[in-house]
């Protein structure tokens, strides 16, 4: 009976060593990332005729540094090559920067908007210690919105684009700090933050992924005073009034599809969904350039009220 006892109790010690140890190391990965490279970026985007370096210098802007709410700063060009009242705040996703969303910037731009790109937290040319999907980094988007009025005046209109954590960022900005936006474009968020490492998870292992994601999160609370569980545009979204337009690949591995279709139906009337047969994580734009511009101009046309 003793050795029966003593065997249960290695065996439970060993398995919650296992899972401690499980997610030590996935929140590391998580909140630690390797990012992409400004210059590999600058080079894909290039190389892929989305980005022309010289004619976005040549756009009248103003490259700033912003002080965040957590004593760094953040990274933002207010570029503005129309005489409009206009704007757009494009938020990036996970590993990428600013650079990362001229390609829309351009779109927007040709639409007679002005735009503002910005280094999430912990990205490019902004500070930050973890990122956290949208926890902290709604602040900064706050942030950068509040900026945009102080300086280029109180009576300007402005929607925001976000894909990836940046849609998700959006959103639950929109659903717990502001409802200041008069348009909301979401490309490839997460329904929950859950759920989303859940399906990370499940694609190393099919064991435990639950538990992992319990001790992934604690460690999250100790390293980073935030919770997982509380990065869930799906709690927020109804919370929004404005018009969302949502755009998802079918393909797309890495954040599922079904994950929008889920945020899609919970989110309050007016709204649009475009779900395209093409492309991968957040390659919507990249595999149906056409498209991706007549849908995001026909939900502004119809719900801009501009």
């Amino acid at each position: 009976m003793k050795s029966l006892a003593t065997w249960l109790i290695t065996a439970a010690t060993s398995l919650v060593a296992l899972f401690v140890s499980l997610g030590y190391y996935a929140s590391n990965q998580i909140l630690f990332f390797k990012l992409r490279d400004v210059e590999v970026i600058k080079r894909r985007e290039t190389r892929a005729k989305r980005l022309n370096m010289e004619e976005f210098k040549q756009l009248k802007q103003d490259d700033v540094l912003i002080p965040s709410k957590f004593d760094y700063s953040i990274n933002a060009i207010f570029v503005h090559p129309n005489d409009s009242k206009k704007w757009v705040v494009l938020c990036h996703g996970v590993t990428e920067n600013k650079i990362s969303s001229i390609k829309y910037l351009n779109m927007f731009a040709e639409m007679g908007y002005n735009c503002v790109i910005y280094d999430a937290r912990r990205h490019g040319n902004t500070g930050g210690v973890h990122s956290t999907y949208g926890f902290y980094e709604k602040y900064d988007l706050e942030t950068v919105v509040d900026y945009l009025f102080e300086h280029y005046g109180p009576d300007i209109e402005f929607g925001i684009h976000g894909e990836s954590m940046g849609a998700a960022t959006m959103i639950l900005y929109g659903g717990e700090l502001s409802n200041k936006a008069k348009f909301y474009i979401s490309d490839a968020s997460f329904s929950t933050l859950g759920d989303e490492l859940t399906n990370i998870f499940s694609q190393y292992t099919k064991i435990g992924s639950p538990l992992v994601l319990l001790f992934t999160n604690i460690f999250f609370r100790i390293r980073s005073s935030f919770s997982l569980f509380k990065v869930s545009p799906i709690r927020v979204i109804d919370h929004i009034e404005q018009p969302m337009l949502f755009i998802h690949s079918k393909p797309d591995k890495f954040i599922p599809y079904e994950q929008t279709r889920k945020l899609y139906e919970k989110k309050k009337t007016p709204k649009m969904a475009w779900y395209p047969e093409h492309g991968g994580h957040v390659e919507s734009y990249n595999r149906n350039p056409r498209e991706y511009r007549q849908v995001v101009g026909d939900f502004i046309h119809k719900y801009g009220g501009w």
